[in-house]
């Protein structure tokens, strides 16, 4: 019987966190071909234009997915959690097999850059679910000694498909011509990811209902409009994870984005460089999510994500003037560290948002957190930090804007630890 139980769980896990590792592996690899993507679909005069639509086309993907997030939610909150994550796998796999199968702009004119804007909004509406009903699906369905250290697994996903995307662009790099690049190779990766979400669905097709979601259907505690109720009865817990959300998706952004921008147009380092960098940052992210995940069924959560923060705050200016030296020792020994300090923030805080909400509305709320904060925070710290660098002309001052983001979310924190302890004091008092 036992055995039986943990069997359920390694498949549970898999099953689980196999689709967040293609979700990311495709997030990379479509922003890593972008100018190849925006001189096949868009082929205008101006090739920055053309890459800017491509740009355009990514960013559609990513707008789409807080409404993938809401239905999704609803769906795993009033249906079954194994539905939402069966549904979201097929929508995930459909259109990434058919852009890699999309002929060219040069082949089926105008007709192909508005298939591919399609294709992307689907992929984003199953990707806004798709990493909520992961993270859900894996708090619910281990025990609760253990729902910090496999709730972080959702995070070591994203590790590993970050970790998958670049070995792979490394090796079609290395493997391909630049024209061979042009003519096929760039559809080699989307058809491996469609491979292994046929793996996946296959999978979950075979999954059990999380234990969580049986009980409050069991106990008819399931509610019509599980959105309506995360707005209406949760603002105050909304409001406090935004705060804490926003270091965490920011500190993404500036290291994985505008990092890796700097070392290539500005340090011009070479894409393998900088590539080989980015993939040690994501394998220093990924230890991370496990260790510290493991750690928060032990510490306190808040505390963990506090003492993180906090380093990252001290770090910033480091980083980005190691950024700005162009020693690449330095930068290494930097993305090192930023990466740890994510993976710190970022593994704790799955099991934390989760813990937060009733399970009757828990996959709508997990997943609004993610996308929202995503794009809110996370999308918008590269823009403003090349905004803030054209007015201030040095990259100091994202420094300064990081270190501002860290400190936000450290007031956060500290108002939410001592909060619960005042809230707990008179009642520890009244039952003695």
């Amino acid at each position: 019987m036992q055995s039986s139980k943990s069997n359920n769980v390694v498949k549970s896990i898999i099953a689980s966190s196999v689709g967040n590792i293609l979700e990311w592996y495709e997030y990379m690899i479509y922003a890593y071909f972008t100018s190849v993507i925006g001189a096949l679909f868009f082929p205008l005069e101006n090739k920055f234009i053309g890459i800017l639509l491509a740009f355009a086309t990514f960013a559609i993907g990513l707008a789409a997915r807080p409404i993938g997030g809401v239905i999704f939610g609803y769906i795993g909150d009033k249906y079954s959690r194994k539905k939402m994550l069966t549904i979201t796998m097929f929508l995930m796999s459909v259109p990434t097999l058919c852009i890699g199968l999309l002929p060219t702009y040069e082949q089926i004119g105008i007709l192909a850059p508005i298939l591919l804007v399609l294709f992307r909004m689907t992929q984003g509406i199953a990707l806004g679910g798709e990493f909520g009903a992961s993270c859900v699906y894996l708090y619910e369905s281990v025990p609760q000694n253990k729902r910090g250290f496999y709730g972080s697994l959702a995070l070591t996903g994203v590790g590993f498909g970050l970790i998958l995307s670049s070995l792979t662009i490394l090796t079609v790099e290395s493997l391909a011509t630049k024209e061979q690049v042009y003519s096929f190779a760039w559809r080699i990766p989307f058809f491996i990811s469609v491979l292994g979400g046929i793996v996946a669905f296959y999978m979950r097709l075979n999954l059990l209902e999380s234990l969580d979601f049986n009980k409050i259907k069991e106990t008819e505690k399931l509610v019509s409009n599980p959105f309506f109720e995360m707005l209406k009865n949760h603002k105050v817990t909304l409001a406090s994870l935004f705060g804490i959300f926003l270091t965490t998706q920011v500190a993404f952004f500036v290291v994985f984005v505008f990092g890796k921008t700097m070392m290539i147009d500005f340090l011009h380092f070479d894409t393998k460089t900088a590539n080989i960098f980015s993939l040690i940052t994501v394998i220093s992210y990924t230890i991370a999510t496990v260790v510290f995940g493991y750690l928060s069924d032990k510490i306190n959560r808040k505390h963990i994500i506090l003492v993180g923060v906090a380093i990252m705050l001290m770090s910033a200016h480091p980083f980005i003037m190691a950024l700005a030296s162009g020693n690449a020792v330095h930068i290494l020994t930097m993305c090192i560290l930023f990466g740890t300090l994510m993976g710190m923030t970022e593994g704790t805080l799955n099991p934390l948002v989760a813990s937060s909400f009733p399970t009757n509305i828990r996959a709508t709320s997990v997943a609004f957190c993610w996308n929202f904060t995503s794009i809110a925070f996370g999308g918008a710290a590269p823009i403003i930090s090349m905004w803030l660098i054209d007015k201030a002309g040095s990259v100091e001052i994202v420094s300064y804007y990081f270190i501002t983001v860290c400190a936000v979310t450290i007031a956060t924190l500290l108002v939410s630890i001592f909060k619960k302890k005042t809230v707990a004091l008179p009642l520890v008092k009244w039952s003695d």
